[in-house]
């Protein structure tokens, strides 16, 4: 296959994984110590019972941002697709593989390299939990 275009820098964020990926795959003397989603006043949010707060559940950016119009193009143009409504509405098209092929049909993008959960492990402050968090995302 001819690749005509290939995006090298995207991502699966924590922000856009199952709300429940950790507290149900957790080893059982780790559940409690695993992100989850709740509601806030903001939105749903990924959080831990120690306080660490790891943003909008189907944010924006590694950091599950709040999604401000105008302030970022790049924002801009994945919201003009419908991707923030649609993470509002519990669809995650970026870790659903086949909504993400779509995206990729739609963008003319054959190919993608993918990068992992961009500073969830630091901000856990917690160096066990942090390694079955990424024990479970790996598995």
């Amino acid at each position: 296959m001819r690749y005509e275009m290939i995006s090298a820098d995207c991502h699966v964020d924590l922000c856009w994984l199952p709300p429940t990926l950790f507290t149900e795959n957790a080893a059982a003397a780790m559940k409690d110590r695993m992100p989850y989603v709740t509601d806030s006043p903001s939105g749903k949010k990924w959080v831990t019972k120690k306080g660490a707060s790891l943003g909008l559940a189907c944010g924006m950016g590694s950091a599950g941002r709040e999604y401000i119009p105008g302030r970022i193009h790049r924002a801009d143009r994945m919201a003009a697709t419908g991707l923030y409504e649609d993470g509002k509405r519990g669809i995650r098209r970026l870790t659903d593989p086949d909504l993400r092929l779509k995206d990729q049909d739609r963008d003319g993008v054959q190919a993608e390299v993918l990068f992992g959960v961009l500073g969830t492990t630091s901000r856990l402050n917690e160096s066990e939990a942090a390694v079955e968090v990424m024990r479970v995302y790996i598995a």
